[in-house]
C-alpha cells in the first residue's frame, strides 16, 4: 500500500508496517495542487478605476516633462476621433508609461518588434510615441517620436537611446496619410527637445 504524505511516499512492504507521520502544514512545501482553485477576483474586487487615476495624478505631480520644438501636423479631429482612426493602427492608451508634459490632450504609442541598432546594442521592442496637445482654435497639434518601448527597455529608455523625433514624425505622418487624416505641418518652439 502507497501512501502520500505532503510529498513523502511510503511503501509499507519495504519500511515497515507504520507510516511516518505527516509533515505539519507549518513546515510542509507548498503544493498548490493540495489546495482548492482560490480566483481573487471572486473573492476581491480591485477598483481598478481608482488606482489608474491615483497613479496618473501621481505620475502628473512627480513625473513631469516640458512639451518639444519642432514639427507638428495639426488636425481638426478630435481626441475620440483620432484614437479611433489610430487605434485602427495599434495605436494604444500610453498614458501610465511616459512622462506627463503639461497640457496634453492625447498620448498614444504603437509598439513594434524590430531588431535596431543603437549604441551599439541590438534592441528589438520600439515604439512610435504620439502626443497632442489643443491649440487656440480647438485643434489637435500633434508630435511623435521613435524610441524604445520603456517596459521592455527600461534604462535605456530613460537614457534616451535610439530616440529619433524625425523618425516618429515620419511614421505618424504614413499613418494620417493611411487613416485619411487631413493635416498641416507647423513648427512649435517651446525652447525644449522634449526629452
Amino acid at each position: 500500500m502507497i501512501v502520500n504524505y505532503a510529498h513523502a511516499t511510503f511503501d509499507r512492504r519495504i519500511h515497515g508496517s507504520s507510516p511516518p507521520a505527516p509533515i505539519s502544514t507549518a513546515t510542509a512545501p507548498f503544493d498548490p495542487g493540495l489546495m482548492p482553485g482560490i480566483n481573487l477576483w471572486e473573492v476581491v474586487r480591485v477598483p481598478f478605476d481608482a488606482v489608474v487615476k491615483g497613479y496618473r495624478q501621481l505620475r502628473k505631480a512627480l513625473f513631469t516633462a516640458s512639451r518639444p520644438s519642432g514639427e507638428y501636423f495639426v488636425v481638426d479631429r478630435t481626441v475620440p476621433e483620432l484614437e479611433r482612426d489610430l487605434g485602427g493602427f495599434s495605436f494604444a492608451p500610453n498614458w501610465e508609461f511616459s512622462y506627463y508634459t503639461r497640457g496634453e490632450v492625447l498620448n498614444l504609442a504603437r509598439v513594434v518588434y524590430e531588431r535596431d541598432s543603437a549604441e551599439g546594442t541590438t534592441y528589438r521592442w520600439w515604439q512610435t510615441h504620439l502626443r497632442g496637445w489643443r491649440d487656440d482654435e480647438g485643434r489637435i497639434e500633434l508630435h511623435a517620436h521613435w524610441e524604445l518601448e520603456p517596459t521592455e527597455n527600461g534604462n535605456p529608455h530613460l537614457d534616451g537611446v535610439g530616440y529619433d523625433p524625425d523618425r516618429g514624425m515620419e511614421r505618424l505622418e504614413s499613418f494620417l496619410e493611411k487613416a485619411d487624416i487631413e493635416y498641416e505641418s507647423r513648427t512649435i518652439e517651446t525652447g525644449s527637445d522634449g526629452h
